[in-house]
């Protein structure tokens, strides 16, 4: 009786990486290429979570702080313990008149080491429209019963317990979608820091577009090709101003209107590659903490005082503008360069079948440029990421003033600027893995 052995599938032997044997390595780890994206964000995020945990509270709470949370109530006063009687009751009237909607209302109280000690009940209360801001008797608890209020500014009060130092009073709107969003949108810290990349990196990219491709025209065209087309169109111009203007109708003032008209129509062909070199050279050398500066307490007060206030860019818009006019030099160039990385003759052979000079840049050039220019793009948005912190110079709560605002009130430095590079260091790892998943995916076969 014979027996036959099957033979086994062979063991998988792992085989060193030529180049790390070259390296004095066998190369049998895996490499950062072979972890998925959001493995790499599980493991970041999660030694950042573990570390602040083991550590001590105040990496917990400086985050807390830093992200603007929670974003599902607000406080809307902290009673201190002077404005407490001795008996613990206390009552707030509503300085600020509330928005029509609905509102649950209550006291949250701390003790002198800033740990709750109690709550009180609650105040489910229903603000109609048109409600007038009057002083009323203070309103009764409500428990889970909606009560509609006769003001826009009621009264709520109650009793607290003893060893309150401080009451906070919180207004929560969990079960309301549309509250959470809105709170979230003009959340501080973090959510601010996005919103004001996101916006800014869109303009910058529009920005850079336009100058770019300003940048990739004739330098020196010949200005005699529409010379007199252009000229007579200037003349109508002219006539065009001087009817407006009458008082520019005098013999000298007139003809010096008609020169700079004139003289700039002649220019004309010559002027997108020069405004856009002086736009590229000059921002270019600026610091972009002068740019930010400059938006924020010169040009924003001059636009508000010449508009009587109609023009007010405090803020937000001052922020984005700065950015994105900084970074939009930056891009030119970006631009300019992919642009210029395709053959010349295409662009020839687009015209030639007919096409004007912007359909070809639209359906010719630029989709080839972009693959081009995808890793630099990608490399300014994590700079204007991490440059979003100089907005704090202009006095907006950006993640870095939050840190800073939190270190005031704690005196830890180390804590809060350490929870504010950790949240930096992952945002940019984020973004980092982002631009790599899309550059992978815009790559031509074979690449």
């Amino acid at each position: 009786m014979s027996s036959s052995l099957t033979p086994g599938p062979e063991p998988t032997i792992p085989i060193p990486d030529e180049k790390a044997r070259k390296h004095g390595r066998m190369g049998l780890t895996p490499s950062w290429d072979s972890i998925p994206w959001w493995g790499i964000i599980i493991l970041i995020v999660g030694v950042i979570v573990g570390y602040s945990a083991l550590t001590n509270h105040y990496y917990q709470d400086a985050l807390y702080f830093i992200f603007d949370l929670p974003w599902n109530k607000n406080v809307v006063r902290k009673i201190d313990a002077k404005n407490i009687a001795e008996d613990g009751s206390w009552s707030y009237t509503f300085a600020n008149p509330l928005d029509p909607g609905r509102y649950t209302l209550y006291g949250e109280y701390y003790d002198g080491n800033g740990d709750v000690i109690g709550r009180s009940e609650e105040y489910n209360i229903e603000v109609p429209k048109d409600a007038p801001a009057v002083k009323l008797p203070p309103l009764s608890p409500t428990g889970e019963e909606v009560q509609t209020v006769e003001t826009s500014t009621p009264t709520i009060g109650g009793v607290a317990p003893e060893g309150t130092d401080e009451i906070w009073l919180v207004d929560d709107f969990s079960g309301q979608p549309l509250r959470i969003a809105n709170r979230i949108w003009n959340a501080n810290g973090v959510v601010l820091t996005i919103k004001v990349t996101l916006i800014a990196f869109a303009f910058a990219v529009v920005i850079g577009l336009a100058f770019g491709i300003m940048r990739v025209s004739s330098g020196s065209p010949d200005l005699r090709v529409g010379m007199w087309k252009r000229l007579g169109i200037g003349l109508v111009i002219v006539a065009a101003v001087l009817l407006l203007r009458p008082e520019w109708q005098q013999l000298w003032q007139a003809i010096t209107v008609a020169a700079i008209v004139e003289a700039f129509m002649f220019l004309l062909p010559a002027m997108p590659y020069t405004v856009a070199t002086l736009y590229v050279e000059i921002v270019r050398g600026v610091p972009m903490l002068v740019i930010i500066l400059y938006m924020g307490f010169a040009v924003t007060p001059a636009l508000r005082g010449a508009t009587g206030g109609n023009v007010d860019l405090r803020g937000l818009p001052a922020a984005v503008i700065g950015l994105a006019f900084g970074y939009g030099a930056y891009m030119a160039e970006v631009f300019r360069a992919g642009i210029e990385s395709i053959p010349h003759g295409q662009m020839e052979a687009a015209r030639s079948i007919g096409m004007s000079y912007f359909q070809a840049m639209r359906f010719v050039i630029l989709p080839q440029a972009i693959r081009t220019i995808l890793p630099p793009l990608g490399n300014d948005f994590i700079a204007m990421l991490k440059d979003s912190s100089l907005i704090s110079v202009i006095a907006l709560p950006e993640t870095l003033q939050q840190g800073r605002l939190w270190i005031s009130r704690n005196f830890r430095a180390f804590e809060g600027f350490n929870s504010v590079m950790m949240v930096y260091l992952v945002m940019t790892l984020m973004l980092s893995l982002l631009v790599r998943s899309i550059e992978r995916r815009s790559q031509l076969p074979g690449k």
